[in-house]
């Protein structure tokens, strides 16, 4: 009797440790629902969305709902992101984030529960629509508040750009959600891309309030891979899961298809994706049909949570220098200092030196907020970008360093020159006013300023380059650039083959290579 006793400890033993190991899935869904509102009178209509011709009666609204909810329950999804949800009316009894999850409750019979952003309109609002989440509440639970993302830009509602941290019940890990919604295209090509560059920035900006540094970033950014707003996710370390897992999904079926909704994650949370996929089924293809309750088809990104090490960022000195590579700019200041990026407020100042350490030839650092890209201008030249993807520029005859879009860069005709010294500093220098960037101390403040000077003084120096060293690089899929040609990339199919066609005429399979 011991034994068999014993025999069922261990395995039961056994079985907890494999389900230990099997670590902790959560479904995560994303979907732009094309104007879903509770309000009858609101204006909008939802085009092809239902089989009604007015929206805007009981009758349509549940139609719609309906729609979103028997394409979505099966997904089987813990927690639902939304875009284009109307912002709750102010005075209403209830609104479209809440129906949505009574929906999903009574489809699931699981405890669903909108997450409560305290975001209301009248009449005369600017802006009508928010993302938004819905959540199993006897699987997960929040932490912290429902948040904007939209920090220091005014071309966007901050209602679009939300994010929320996100606690399993089941194994006690979180990780932060941001969903958001960037500018569509108009036909104004430069102003839209240059709408959508800044969301971006103001995106970065906003997710260093996140509550967990596992972040996912996910929504209809109304663009694909190679445009401004996108690369600088993926300058900043966030890697396209989509693309990652099922290359030739998309999301949107004008012009044969484009993936135009997005999941992003940073390197603690990419480790704890398994899948990521675009669901077609769920909408019946939004091929036009009047079945179909959105444009936009859902996505699925499949968790597997776990205990993730603090993140560390290694960089090691170098003497030869390579475009599109992350480095921390470094002088002997006090030691060791790196220059610290324009404060995310401001527009202009000069650049604190923060101390560092060097150990075994490596400057390692807890995230990549200090780090820089230089982007080739296409003519042999450089724009320098931060963190946050804003473009660094010196003006005139300022000793400041301004930040700012690329429109900003081009209209002050603002690139430089990187040249390497025999003593294995590098000059960075503003090919128009001929001013370098150099550190020194002034008033007993270490810092990186511009200057015009013919020598350098004890004290003053010019920059090393400390070149980003981890294992961990976005996907060649997630890093197709097109610097110099502000114009949305093409998906096209040749027998067979999906590829994708830059503005310059160069094709690339979607894996990345370019093809001949």
């Amino acid at each position: 009797m011991k034994i068999y006793r014993l025999f069922f400890t261990i395995l039961f033993a056994a079985i907890s440790v494999q389900c230990a190991l099997s670590g902790d899935k959560v479904i995560v869904v994303g979907q732009n629902v094309q104007n879903f509102f509770y309000s009858l009178n609101c204006g909008r209509t939802t085009g092809n969305s239902v089989a009604l011709s007015n929206y805007n009666t009981v009758e349509g609204r549940t139609a719609k709902l309906n729609g979103i909810i028997n394409g979505l329950a099966p997904l089987n999804a813990d927690i639902y992101a939304f875009n284009e949800i109307e912002i709750k009316p102010e005075g209403a009894d209830s609104e479209a984030l809440q129906l949505l999850a009574d929906g999903m409750k009574n489809a699931t019979s699981r405890n669903f529960k909108a997450v409560n952003d305290g975001l209301t309109y009248t009449d005369d609002a600017d802006g009508l629509i928010k993302s938004g989440f819905i959540y199993d509440a006897d699987k997960i639970e929040l932490v912290g508040e429902n948040i904007t993302t939209a920090v220091g830009y005014t071309n966007i509602y901050p209602a679009q750009m939300r994010m929320q941290t996100f606690r399993s019940l089941a194994s006690g890990e979180t990780f932060t959600l941001a969903m958001n919604h960037f500018k569509a295209s108009s036909g104004a090509v430069e102003e839209d891309t240059e709408k959508r560059e800044g969301t971006s920035i103001a995106l970065l900006k906003g997710l260093d309030a996140a509550s967990d540094p596992d972040i996912l970033i996910m929504g209809d950014l109304n663009t694909e891979m190679g445009e401004r707003c996108l690369q600088n996710l993926t300058n900043a370390g966030y890697e396209e899961q989509i693309l990652k897992y099922h290359p030739n999904d998309f999301t949107h079926w004008y012009d044969y298809g484009k993936l135009i909704d997005h999941a992003f994650a940073n390197s603690t949370m990419a480790k704890q994706i398994t899948d990521a996929h675009v669901e077609y089924i769920a909408n019946k293809h939004s091929v036009g049909s009047m079945n179909a309750y959105s444009d936009h088809d859902p996505y699925v990104i499949t968790l597997d949570l776990e205990a993730q090490p603090v993140p560390t960022y290694s960089y090691r000195k170098i003497t030869t220098f390579r475009a599109g590579i992350p480095y921390l700019i470094t002088a002997p200041l006090n030691g060791m200092s790196i220059a610290k990026p324009v404060a995310a407020s401001l527009k202009y100042e000069y650049q604190a030196a923060s101390a560092v350490s060097e150990s075994d030839g490596l400057i390692t650092m807890p995230d990549m907020k200090s780090a820089y890209i230089f982007e080739e201008d296409g003519y042999g030249y450089y724009y320098i970008k931060d963190y946050y993807g804003r473009y660094n520029y010196q003006d005139g005859t300022y000793y400041s360093t301004n930040v700012g879009l690329k429109s900003d860069v081009d209209n002050s005709h603002c690139q430089f020159s990187v040249t390497a010294q025999n003593d294995g500093t590098f000059k960075i220098t503003n090919i128009k006013s001929n001013y370098y960037y150099l550190a020194r101390t002034y008033n007993n403040e270490p810092q990186f300023s511009w200057r015009n000077w013919t020598n350098l003084n004890s004290g003053q120096y010019l920059p090393y380059l400390y070149e980003y060293t981890s294992d961990f690089l976005p996907t060649d899929i997630s890093t197709i650039q097109d610097f110099y040609h502000p114009v949305t990339t093409t998906k096209i199919m040749v027998n067979g083959q999906i590829f994708i066609l830059m503005p310059n005429g160069i094709r690339y399979n979607m894996q990345g290579l370019e093809v001949k």
